[in-house]
């Protein structure tokens, strides 16, 4: 099997664009007390980040079985977390009654996670391209038609245990804010994400159509 390679801990920038947008807001549009929360959050919630990921490439006979990637020669899968704090944090709140912080600190979470997977997808791009290939744009389990059950067989490739990540029966990543990406190479690396979906699709705080959108 190709070498694992570990990431981490590294730092992360989270955006307030991005927790606007898990919230449901535009940017300059947070209500007055939801900004208030947010600024105390932003200011105390990046102690409970561990970011880390793990990476690395396989080959076309690792994954002949997926209907959605057989046809690529190549490709780089990946398993990114923030760790599992900010999620206990978040329960606490839940328990307690304070929906409204355990709401925005959630977003927080996913603003943070998407800040990991995009610093990763860097990380990876440099080393790839250093070997002379190219790399795809970043593309994930449960989106665009490819089953969120295939992330068993990149969880199984990646060790992904050894993350302090573990994959429920139906296929999800605990901790939660933790996420599985793939991108391809080679010379031409072929794109699979699919712009015209993005148009169509009615998921409002999909990363993939904020991205195409940006």
């Amino acid at each position: 099997m190709t070498k694992i390679n570990r990431v981490g801990p590294f730092e992360i920038k989270v955006k307030r664009e991005d927790i606007a947008r898990f919230l449901g807001y535009e940017k300059n549009q947070i209500p007055p007390r939801v900004l208030t929360m947010l600024e105390d959050i932003e200011a105390n919630a990046p102690k409970l980040l561990e970011p880390a990921a793990v990476y690395r490439t396989m080959t076309n006979d690792e994954y002949f079985h997926s209907h959605y990637v057989c046809h690529i020669g190549a490709i780089v899968v990946c398993l990114v977390t923030i760790g599992g704090k900010l999620e206990e944090v978040v329960n606490k709140y839940k328990l307690s009654g304070d929906l409204s912080h355990a709401l925005i600190l959630d977003s927080y979470g996913s603003a943070a996670a998407e800040a990991a997977a995009e610093a990763v997808e860097l990380i990876i791009r440099e080393k790839i391209e250093e070997s002379g290939l190219k790399c795809s744009r970043r593309f994930s389990p449960g989106y665009g038609g490819w089953n969120v059950a295939e992330q068993k067989w990149i969880f199984a490739g990646l060790q992904g245990e050894t993350l302090g990540v573990r994959l429920t029966e139906g296929s999800m990543l605990v901790p939660r804010k933790s996420i599985t990406f793939a991108m391809t190479i080679g010379d031409q690396p072929v794109d699979m994400r699919d712009t015209e979906v993005c148009e169509y699709c009615g998921m409002v705080n999909c990363r993939f159509k904020h991205e195409d959108n940006a």
